[in-house]
């Protein structure tokens, strides 16, 4: 938390309640000011689901929606919340399950590299922890299985990655081989992986 997302479209079935308000404007101010309050007292924020769920009407828990917007729309609307929870020293950014087809027309935002290191990281400025949306999400595996949704997420510049709530010690370790299978192959960049565990590591000492 928080949901930094604008409510701009009124049959979207996930964001409802849990966004501030549907007025971009509105929803950056009560963000930084949630984000500043509750970092106050030792806990790390998490500003989701980048770059924006708002405008969607499907849930990406049971499918892949698709948000069809320039990278320009979004600055005028979406990424305004994520701009004020990054000045706020938001510590943490979570990715969303969502298609930009006109960003990247193949992957998802979870496994996009232009989405999380082009806009995220270069334009936004953001240098904390990227952790994913849950990868048991339809949005995220459906196709491809959880475990290479692990590895285009830690590709694609995600730093921890949320499995889910329920897997088993046998996917926890088809998780394990197929990251190490794709350091191996080349696919994943070990420093990568380093990179990601690093910026974990420091954000899990400084808490305590």
């Amino acid at each position: 938390a928080p949901s930094v997302e604008i409510n701009s479209n009124a049959e979207n079935p996930v964001i409802g309640v849990r966004s501030f308000g549907v007025v971009a404007e509105r929803v950056a101010q009560h963000s930084a000011a949630w984000i500043t309050g509750l970092q106050s007292t030792g806990i790390a924020a998490s500003a989701k689901h980048f770059p924006g769920h708002g405008d969607t009407a499907q849930d990406s828990h049971v499918s892949l929606p698709v948000v069809d917007r320039t990278a320009d729309e979004l600055r005028h609307r979406e990424l305004l919340p994520f701009v004020a929870a990054i000045n706020a020293g938001s510590r943490m950014v979570m990715t969303s399950h969502i298609l930009l087809p006109q960003i990247d027309a193949e992957y998802p935002a979870t496994m996009s590299h232009h989405i999380l290191v082009g806009l995220l990281r270069e334009e936004l400025g953001f240098s904390g922890v990227i952790v994913s949306d849950a990868l048991d999400m339809a949005g995220a595996h459906v196709g491809r299985g959880i475990p290479d949704a692990a590895v285009r997420a830690l590709a694609a510049g995600c730093d921890l990655l949320c499995l889910g709530t329920e897997n088993t010690d046998e996917q926890l370790i088809d998780i394990e081989d197929a990251v190490s299978e794709a350091i191996a192959s080349g696919i994943l960049g070990a420093e990568r992986v380093h990179d990601g565990a690093e910026r974990v590591q420091a954000l899990a000492s400084d808490l305590l």
